[in-house]
């Protein structure tokens, strides 16, 4: 059976990128220089994901009284410049076939749905199954049209614009007909795969202090991971053996034990035995240690573990909950290079064991060079066109010198020293493009 996961993700219009989309893989990883736009992508996944729990767009997506925040920029820096309203899409792959959803959100002068496209397998074939009309100007709401099956025209009516349309779907159809069932099940599919994608951003600082014992899922800043290292503790003993075991292997010191402690109010701080060196609580653990225990738990317990908020949608949470795509800027950080295999061995063996796949970032040479050759087909290349100033996304495996560049080395040495083979230059096709986009120096090169 094909898994219920978000296959594509498209930018239609949104921040730097122009009709640009990217496929995900088990390992999806984003590549590319500076300010080339790979926040922006991931940026473009969160928008999604947070619509689809059904809350006011511009509750969201600028809210600071969220444990998110609002997202980058806020709903004005998620525009191109000179519009007024931003597009995004994405598929998600099903047995039956991909359900393909697509939104535009005017920005100015009213927050609100503008037009809305759900699409994907129902018994008569594909077709869509939710498509918007025309905004009202004046009540904030827009007419959609949904599939039932019947014979003749589908039924139609108002929706609240201020809110993505499919997360009201399920709610708004009573599912007499097939066709509506179909209907309701897209939507489902569509905003359960959504809301499992989980941003992982740790702030090791935020990480060294008591929490309540009862906040076992972890949040994106890694905040309470002391509570959820505990849950861990109590209900997974060979879980966290196994999570033990890989700290053991980060430290350059003997580490007997990892261990929660308790306060006198019941509160939980994680602790490190250490010999000699005695017991060693989060406040003094180093930032690297603690990103690092944040990142193998997310991947260790997959979406069980994790706090991936509500939605207002019944049912939006399937059976597979524990399936999740948990995405990570800039995964390195604070990490030691010679931790990078270890890493992606626990991504592969996190995708194998509860389905997680996992998008990141990177500048590490060491994390790149980790990559087996089956992991390029994930490896996309983000960089800005000279001439529009947009942002563009390339598969690494299409570029026109990638065949040459992996002859010369492991991908993280070629973007670090260029080692393309000189022998025969004039044989071969020009890899000056290759080289500028992964930000390759050409000058100074040996033979």
């Amino acid at each position: 059976m094909t898994a219920q996961a978000i296959e594509e993700v498209r930018l239609t219009a949104f921040k730097s990128f122009r009709r640009e989309a990217f496929r995900l893989a088990p390992l999806t990883v984003l590549i590319g220089r500076n300010s080339s736009g790979k926040s922006n992508a991931l940026d473009g996944l969160e928008v999604l994901s947070r619509l689809a729990r059904g809350e006011d767009i511009a509750e969201a997506l600028e809210s600071r009284r969220s444990p998110a925040g609002p997202v980058r920029g806020g709903l004005a820096g998620c525009v191109p410049h000179g519009s007024d309203r931003f597009e995004l899409g994405c598929s998600v792959s099903t047995e039956y076939g991909p359900v393909d959803l697509d939104v535009t959100i005017q920005v100015e002068p009213e927050v609100q749905i503008v037009e809305e496209r759900l699409s994907g397998p129902t018994a008569t074939g594909r077709r869509d199954v939710l498509v918007s009309g025309a905004p009202s100007p004046h009540l904030g709401d827009i007419q959609a049209s949904w599939h039932n099956g019947k014979p003749g025209r589908n039924p139609s009516g108002p929706f609240r614009s201020s809110r993505l349309l499919t997360s009201q779907l399920p709610l708004r159809l009573a599912g007499d007909t097939e066709g509506e069932r179909d209907c309701i099940w897209n939507a489902t599919v569509a905003l359960s795969a959504l809301s499992r994608a989980f941003h992982l951003d740790p702030v090791p600082h935020l990480m060294r202090q008591y929490v309540p014992s009862r906040d076992v899922h972890l949040r994106r800043t890694g905040e309470n991971l002391s509570a959820a290292i505990g849950q861990v503790q109590r209900t997974d003993p060979e879980l966290f053996r196994r999570l033990e075991q890989l700290l053991r292997g980060l430290a350059d010191h003997d580490v007997e034990a990892l261990t929660v402690t308790k306060s006198e109010l019941g509160d939980v701080m994680l602790a490190l035995r250490e010999g000699q060196l005695g017991l060693t609580p989060a406040r003094e653990m180093s930032d690297g240690m603690l990103r690092f225990l944040a990142v193998t738990t997310s991947l260790l317990t997959g979406g069980g573990g994790l706090d991936l908020g509500s939605t207002t949608v019944a049912g939006a949470r399937t059976a597979n909950e524990r399936s999740l795509m948990l995405v990570v800027e800039e995964l390195e950080n604070g990490l030691h290079p010679s931790q990078a295999s270890e890493v992606l061995r626990l991504v592969r063996q996190a995708s194998a064991e509860n389905g997680t796949s996992v998008l990141i970032t990177t500048h590490s040479p060491a994390l790149l060079s980790a990559l087996e050759s089956k992991d390029h087909e994930g490896v996309v290349v983000c960089w800005r066109d000279r001439q529009s100033g947009t942002s563009r996304l390339t598969k690494l495996t299409d570029l026109e010198g990638y065949p040459a560049a992996m002859a010369a080395g492991r991908l993280g040495e070629v973007i670090t020293q260029g080692r393309l083979s000189s022998a025969g230059r004039q044989q071969v096709p020009d890899y000056t493009e290759f080289d500028r986009l992964l930000g390759i120096e050409c000058g100074g090169r040996g033979s």
